[in-house]
C-alpha cells in the first residue's frame, strides 16, 4: 500500500503566534543570559556609565594589576599594607598609585622572583609575576 500524494499547494501548518511569542522570548533571554558582562557605574544624574577596561579603573592610594597589556583584561587593585596573594598571576600593566613602594612575587604567600615598584611607578606593557604582593612601610624597597 502506498501513502497518499500530498497535493503540490499543501504545507505544514502554521506556528501559532503564541509559540512565536514564546520563542521570540526565549530566544532574547538567551542573548541577554549570555552577553558579556560589562562594568557599569550609576552617575549622579541617574545614567549609567559604562568604561572599558583602562587605566583609570586605578584609583589614587591603589596597587593596579591587569592581566592584559595597556590595562586591559582582568582587573585588581588593593590599598592594603602588608603581604597579599592576587587573582592575577602575570600581571601585563601595572600601576602603583599608592605612596610607598611595593614588591610583586611570582609565588603566592611571598615566593618567588620579585619585582619592586616605586611609588607611582606605571608600566602600560610588562610581564611580571604577581601572585601575591607585599605593600611596604615607609621604607623602600
Amino acid at each position: 500500500m502506498r501513502p497518499a500524494p500530498v497535493p503540490a499547494h499543501a504545507s505544514a501548518p502554521a506556528p501559532s503566534r503564541r509559540r512565536l511569542a514564546a520563542a521570540a522570548v526565549l530566544a532574547v533571554a538567551a542573548l541577554t543570559a549570555t552577553a558579556p558582562g560589562a562594568s557599569a557605574e550609576d552617575e549622579p544624574d541617574g545614567t549609567v556609565g559604562v568604561a572599558a577596561h583602562s587605566s583609570a579603573q586605578c584609583a589614587s592610594g591603589q596597587f593596579c594589576l591587569w592581566a592584559g597589556a595597556s590595562y586591559s583584561g582582568a582587573f585588581w587593585s588593593t590599598g592594603t599594607t602588608g603581604l597579599v596573594n592576587t587573582p592575577v598571576p602575570v600581571a601585563r600593566s601595572v600601576w602603583n598609585r599608592t605612596s610607598v613602594d611595593v614588591r610583586t612575587y611570582a609565588g603566592t604567600g611571598g615566593t618567588g622572583t620579585v619585582t619592586c615598584w616605586n611609588a607611582g611607578a606605571q608600566a602600560p606593557v610588562t610581564a611580571v609575576g604577581s601572585a601575591s604582593i607585599r605593600t611596604m612601610s615607609p621604607t623602600t624597597c
